[in-house]
């Protein structure tokens, strides 16, 4: 798969027999999935992706990195992947420049977008009007949830927000995860018998709700059970700082500067104020008692 980052828009080249798919492709969830596997199925030549190395209006955070999306469009079969630098001359430039000077310099054969699909200042672009300067253009409706409500980033973003990880990872289609890299803490859970890996993520990702999840945490590519705290330490008094705390099962080596990929399944509970340490260490065994269960045992509560 090619990937061009699209900086000078003089440069941009036609390329052969191309089928290009619009969009900013946050999450690269099951909606979006569905319109690349259908521009997929109907391109006889290249497929291409088109879309933005960040949104292009401003949202609270990602559910994705553009590396994490790049691997997703590998898998689906993408054979071009072109990144529009999304700086302040690019916001700027009128609709109609940028089917000239963008779409039309590819030269697609067929456009595949989603009935929403906005561009140009001021989002002023629309599909009627790639309908008027392409002949062929395909619009797919939204794909819905099982209460007939779209399916889409802003939503699956506010599911993680609010601890929703069964019904976010469900519209992903996949399970959600972040990485960071492992960074020193106060070390206070070596002293009571569960040491955590400290995570400073690597982007601006969309942080679940406070709390206790089943997580399964990768370290190069091998993946081990887990538990993560995500909160500010009460019992502790470590103060207002948040925090993303990770205990692996059974693992004793060096975490600090290694990047770890932290995938969440499961919320457990609320992160709690216990009257002590005793009272703190029986909840985090009865905790991986839980996630145990649930790895093992049909992920059915």
């Amino acid at each position: 798969m090619d990937v061009i980052y699209l900086k000078n828009f003089d440069e941009v080249n036609e390329v052969a027999k191309l089928s290009l798919v619009l969009g900013n492709f946050d999450g690269v969830h099951i909606g979006h999935t569905q319109l690349i596997n259908y521009a997929r199925t109907n391109t006889n030549g290249n497929l291409g992706i088109l879309t933005f190395d960040k949104p292009l209006k401003t949202v609270e955070g990602c559910l994705t990195t553009i590396d994490t999306r790049l691997e997703l469009f590998k898998n689906l079969g993408v054979d071009y992947v072109f990144i529009i630098k999304t700086d302040d001359n690019f916001k700027h430039m009128p609709y109609i420049k940028f089917v000239d000077f963008v779409l039309k310099k590819l030269n697609p054969v067929k456009i595949f977008c989603g009935p929403d699909f906005k561009y140009g200042y001021n989002a002023q672009g629309d599909v009627y009007y790639l309908k008027e300067r392409f002949n062929e253009v395909y619009i797919l409706n939204y794909v819905n949830d099982h209460n007939g409500n779209k399916i889409s980033s802003y939503s699956i973003r506010k599911l993680i927000k609010d601890g929703e990880l069964y019904e976010a990872n469900r519209w992903l289609g996949r399970v959600y995860s972040i990485k960071g890299v492992v960074t020193k803490g106060k070390g206070n859970g070596l002293s009571f018998g569960f040491p955590t890996a400290n995570l400073t993520l690597e982007d601006n990702y969309i942080v679940p709700k406070e709390g206790v999840y089943v997580t399964m945490t990768t370290l190069n590519g091998k993946k081990m059970r887990s538990i993560t705290n995500i909160g500010k330490n009460p019992t502790l008094g470590d103060g207002n700082k948040l925090t993303i705390e990770t205990y692996i099962f059974d693992f004793q080596d060096e975490l600090y500067g290694k990047e770890l990929e932290v995938s969440f399944y499961h919320r457990l509970r609320d992160e709690i104020k216990f009257a002590s340490i005793k009272e703190l260490v029986e909840q985090l065994e009865k905790d991986l008692d839980d996630a145990i269960y649930y790895f093992d045992y049909g992920k059915n509560f």
